[in-house]
């Protein structure tokens, strides 16, 4: 293989990305997979586009995890052209419950801001709550509408952004496990595998939750795992479909099934299924639609979120290595914000103009101090 202009480590759905847009810019792009993981967050996601339904109070991201939504409107059909592949982009909004007076109050106020900031968001009544979903909680005293949330299948997403990258003229290298970065003086040279050396015009570093067991990085990035635990249960008969948050979880339809999550539970690289925190999915299902109280879990699995210090992801160029470039950190919103993380980091690698401010994902705000 030719040494490429650009080696991509990671090929989960921020790493294929990244790969597809750099080479449709004319790149010769490699990705190599980090190494045999499992817990790999792209294989066991949820789907979920919802900057607006997980929004924090005057979220930093939202202007930026808003526009990444809306790629996927433009990056679907473009998929389906390229490769045949259906992701299942649906964008028919996010219900986020309120069970409490409190979280009336919360979620007004969320509401309230969003709307004053630009965004559509809506207030429902219980009786306008169920219109849109009749088997919800009679507890459910309102919700916070976002009616562009959606989401996406993300194993699907995966499977025709791999294969898009490949037809863009991307080589995928499996099966090698990537050891560290070979770098010299003040520049990235390529990386080393447990057999080999790569290498390449440039490193990005799209590795998710193993991105800092990576060796030889400049500094430690801190990206760190976070535990999911997800069931899937059987959908109630003759539910209409919907994506609900509440309970401190989510259900939603996919196919036949209902999807119940997720925990967040910091416990390290183990990506085992425990009885705890199945446990817990099944309470937010049942709190939600209380007739999943009672069904059987059909398959359950975790996965491991990238998570950072301050829930941002860490995009852009090494402050002070040249030639390497980080794609890392997505935490919860990885499936959200991959297709356009490849974007962003194309167009910041050819120097083309960005219409935001990414000051909230730049390597540096960890390592300017």
């Amino acid at each position: 293989m030719t040494n490429p202009d650009i080696l991509v480590v990671g090929c989960g759905i921020v790493g294929v990305s990244c790969a597809r847009a750099l080479a449709q810019r004319g790149h010769r792009v490699a990705v190599v997979e980090a190494g045999p993981h499992s817990g790999a967050a792209s294989l066991v996601a949820a789907g979920m586009l919802a900057p607006q339904a997980e929004a924090a109070a005057q979220d930093p991201m939202l202007e930026l995890a808003v526009r990444a939504r809306d790629f996927y409107v433009e990056l679907a059909p473009a998929l389906l052209e390229e490769t045949g592949i259906d992701i299942g982009l649906r964008t028919d909004g996010i219900l986020q419950v309120a069970f409490t007076e409190e979280e009336v109050t919360q979620r007004r106020a969320e509401v309230a801001w969003q709307r004053q900031s630009g965004f559509t968001a809506e207030w429902l009544s219980p009786d306008e709550v169920r219109e849109r979903a009749p088997g919800i909680s009679q507890d459910v005293l309102g919700a916070a509408f976002a009616p562009e949330d959606g989401s996406v299948n993300p194993l699907a997403l995966l499977e025709a952004m791999t294969k898009s990258a490949e037809s863009s003229g991307t080589t995928v290298i499996r099966g090698a496990n990537v050891e560290a970065l070979v770098h010299s003086d003040d520049r990235v040279d390529g990386v080393r595998t447990s057999d080999r050396t790569l290498w390449a015009g440039a490193v990005v570093v799209a590795a998710g939750a193993w991105s800092g067991r990576i060796g030889a990085l400049p500094r430690p990035i801190s990206v760190e795992p976070i535990r999911g635990q997800i069931a899937a249960l059987d959908w109630p008969p003759d539910e209409p479909p919907a994506i609900v948050y509440g309970a401190g979880g989510y259900v939603v339809k996919r196919g036949s099934a209902a999807i119940a999550g997720s925990t967040m539970e910091n416990v390290g690289f183990d990506a085992s299924v425990t009885a705890d925190g199945l446990n817990r999915v099944r309470q937010v299902a049942a709190q939600v639609y209380p007739a999943l109280a009672h069904c059987e879990i059909r398959r359950s699995w975790a996965g491991l979120r990238p998570q950072t210090p301050d829930g941002h992801p860490i995009i852009g160029p090494d402050p002070h290595l040249s030639r390497l470039w980080y794609a890392t950190g997505h935490g919860r919103n990885g499936i959200l914000l991959a297709g356009y993380t490849g974007e962003l980091l194309a167009r910041l690698h050819s120097g083309e103009t960005i219409e935001h401010d990414l000051s909230c994902v730049t390597p540096g705000r960890f390592w300017s101090w």
